[in-house]
């Protein structure tokens, strides 16, 4: 038999590769692959079979617009003898001449470039081969890979990698570090089409636009991608995934709130082609777990509770109050958040000094530009506990938000600082979260991310960090008031406070010295969003009294649901602030709590407990527990794996629901993944908002 060997067909032997890479979840159009590992496939032939004296047969994988073998985005393979596991390489396995087939491995190194591959086939003639032919086969998608020692991902405990890589669904911490509360998130990395849309976010950024083979040869190194999927999460910039807004206008979109996952919005960026309104940082959060887990990037969402805003990145957050203890309306840009989420990704840094290997921080949020860009990090945490702030990327900023001081300043009417009130050097970064592998427990993840407070190691880290901040000029040269005179502590009465029912705090005011003391006490309750910026006041009582040294004021400050309903935001927190002012020589003494009101359970979703693929209903039931009544009433549903009218739609409640009432439907969805399986729900109201609910079914 003579002639040129024809291609026929090719088998990339989809199940078996993508088990053994364990990629098996994916529900993508092309073979999803992790580097530093091989993968098998089967090449036909036509006319005869290959014949190793003659015949030439080269696999060819390009990645990019213009793939070329010198900018390394280009790889052409000569069947081999081996495979080389530091290069891209290709083995033949056996020559099945009866088959007119070759079985063929091929290996993927530890550096390749992530992304989406065209493939080529190449048969020519080892003499004389003029004459060739070249066949398109199917594309495949190359990620990382935390299985593979030889990866820079690589995590070693199993459960760890389930947990930060597999599971595709999970909590978010939220709330206030005193009632830390939990959000239901459905990552869905494994859903139709968000592989591609990663991709796509990739080749929208600047860094891409600007120098193509430049972003397509760093997208080997997981710092770099984080980096780029930080700044791609938001759309500041680069028109990127999520639109943020924290102004309680949310008309020309979604409510923050309204969202259960981040498949949704991934799909309608790929769609829209521009941000999607709207997000605040857990939604922010949420996304980019979803995009690195989908790459192969272990991740983990993190709340920092009292988390610091520190623009000036000099470790000190700076508040100015006027005597009658209201916040005087000067701006050093600095703001404490009740909770901020950001993301851990796990990664060694060989482009760092030793040490600094394992979990990154990274946020999406778009707070403050680095290197003009709104992206943060990746920083490793081991740098932000101990002050490393030249170490990473934007750690300064990281180290800041759990670990700056708080600072307190008096000013005149004419805002005119006239001394130092209080240092608090403890007030932020407090009872760090994520969820624990395995269950839905909350992990303390703060001995991580910072000393313990008071500690000299603490204040060492905090001062090494200081250093590269400059004080503003208000922090030199100025009275400074004693602290400790008068004690004030504010506790909630009751453990949980839920919506509806009245609000109550009881604080007591203490006079610590030996003389008497003539007080005038104002207490605020007002309602804030969570970001620490008030929305609107509730209830104010002032107070005059006269406290003998060692003595103790007393009271409960309350407020019904009918006066702070109607103001309380998506975030439900409302905060009590005491102010107690020495009217014999102005000194004022100040704090505050933050609260977190709990919905009651008012939305039920039914679902069978087990089913077989395919479609099935879901049922719902809502009651209106609330005072008042509930209108222009929305249900949204999401769950990893599924599709059809439940997650596809908004459910929208026709009637008003009045205050006691009920009503009940059904929406169908289809299953098209098998195992365990948690269908979110969120209900929006006019009076109430983010009402959460979910159910658990298995897939068989």
């Amino acid at each position: 038999m003579t002639g040129l060997l024809e291609f026929d067909e090719v088998d990339f032997m989809n199940e078996a590769n993508a088990e053994h890479h364990v990629t098996d979840m994916y529900n993508n159009a092309n073979l999803v692959l992790r580097r530093a590992d091989k993968f098998e496939l089967v090449v036909h032939f036509k006319n005869r079979a290959f014949d190793e004296s003659r015949d030439l047969v080269y696999l060819e994988f390009g990645i990019g617009v213009s793939p070329a073998a010198l900018s390394g985005t280009k790889q052409k393979l000569e069947i081999g003898k081996t495979t080389d596991e530091d290069v891209w390489s290709c083995e033949l396995l056996e020559n099945k001449k009866e088959n007119k087939s070759v079985y063929l491995s091929v290996n993927i190194p530890s550096d390749a470039i992530i992304g989406k591959y065209n493939v080529v086939c190449e048969i020519t003639k080892k003499a004389g081969g003029k004459h060739k032919q070249r066949h398109t086969l199917p594309k495949i998608a190359v990620i990382f890979n935390p299985f593979s020692k030889s990866d820079d991902v690589y995590m070693e405990n199993e459960e760890d990698r389930h947990e930060y890589v597999l599971n595709d669904h999970g909590v978010i911490f939220a709330g206030s570090w005193n009632r830390i509360g939990k959000i239901q998130w459905t990552f869905g990395q494994f859903d139709e089409g968000i592989l591609d849309v990663v991709f796509k976010m990739f080749t929208r950024d600047n860094r891409y636009k600007a120098n193509p083979v430049k972003s397509l040869k760093r997208r080997n190194s997981p710092v770099y991608v984080a980096r780029v999927l930080s700044a791609m999460s938001n759309m500041n910039d680069d028109n990127g995934v999520v639109a943020g807004n924290w102004s309680g206008n949310y008309s020309d979109g979604k409510s923050p709130t309204d969202w259960n996952g981040s498949v949704k919005i991934l799909k309608q960026w790929m769609k829209l082609k521009r941000g999607v309104n709207y997000g605040q940082c857990w939604v922010f959060s949420g996304v980019l777990t979803t995009v690195l887990r989908a790459v192969g990037i272990p991740a983990r969402p993190v709340t920092n509770f009292n988390s610091a805003h520190d623009r000036e990145y000099n470790m000190s957050i700076d508040k100015f109050y006027y005597a009658n203890g209201t916040e005087a309306n000067i701006s050093s840009g600095d703001s404490i958040w009740n909770f901020h989420v950001w993301n851990d990704c796990w990664m060694k840094r060989p482009d760092l000094p030793t040490g600094y290997d394992g979990w990154q921080s990274v946020d999406s949020t778009p707070q403050e530009p680095s290197e003009k860009v709104f992206q943060c990090g990746p920083a490793p945490v081991k740098a932000i506990k101990n002050g490393e702030i030249n170490i990473g990327s934007d750690t300064d900023f990281l180290f800041g938000e759990v670990n700056a001081d708080v600072t307190n300043f008096l000013v005149d009417d004419s805002d005119k600082i006239v001394k130092r009130l209080k240092v608090d050097s403890r007030h932020v970064g407090r009872n760090i979260s994520t969820k624990a592998p395995g269950s839905n427990q909350r992990l303390d993840i703060t001995d991580q991310y910072k000393y313990k407070e008071g500690t000299t190691e603490e204040r060492a880290a905090f001062e090494k960090a200081k250093l590269r901040g400059r004080l503003p000029p208000w922090h030199k040269h100025i009275k400074v008031q004693p602290e400790g005179d008068i004690n004030i502590d504010i506790m909630m009465k009751t453990a949980k406070t839920i919506t509806g029912t009245p609000i109550e705090f009881a604080v007591s005011v203490e006079n610590a010295t030996g003389s008497t003391m003539d007080c005038i006490v104002i207490t605020r309750l007002e309602s804030m969003f969570y970001n620490g910026q008030l929305k609107s006041g509730i209830k104010k009582v002032e107070t005059k009294t006269s406290l003998k040294g060692q003595e103790r004021y007393l009271f409960v400050m309350s407020a019904s649901f009918a006066e702070y309903g109607f103001v309380l935001t998506h975030d439900r927190a409302v905060r009590c602030s005491v102010s107690v002012r020495n009217t014999k020589n102005d000194n004022l003494y100040m704090d505050s709590r933050t609260t977190v009101l709990k919905h009651p359970k008012c939305v039920k979703l039914t679902v069978p407990q087990t089913l077989n693929k395919g479609q099935f209903d879901i049922r719902y039931h809502i009651t209106n527990p609330f005072p008042s009544t509930l209108s222009i009433c929305k249900l949204n549903i999401d769950g990893s794996g599924f599709s059809g009218e439940a997650v596809d739609q908004e459910v929208k409640i026709e009637n008003p629901i009045p205050s006691g009432g009920s009503v009940s439907g059904t929406i169908t969805a289809t299953a098209h993944r098998r195992g365990k399986k948690i269908i979110v729900a969120n209900l929006e109201s006019q009076e109430v908002k983010s009402i959460k609910a979910k159910a658990i079914m298995f897939v068989n």
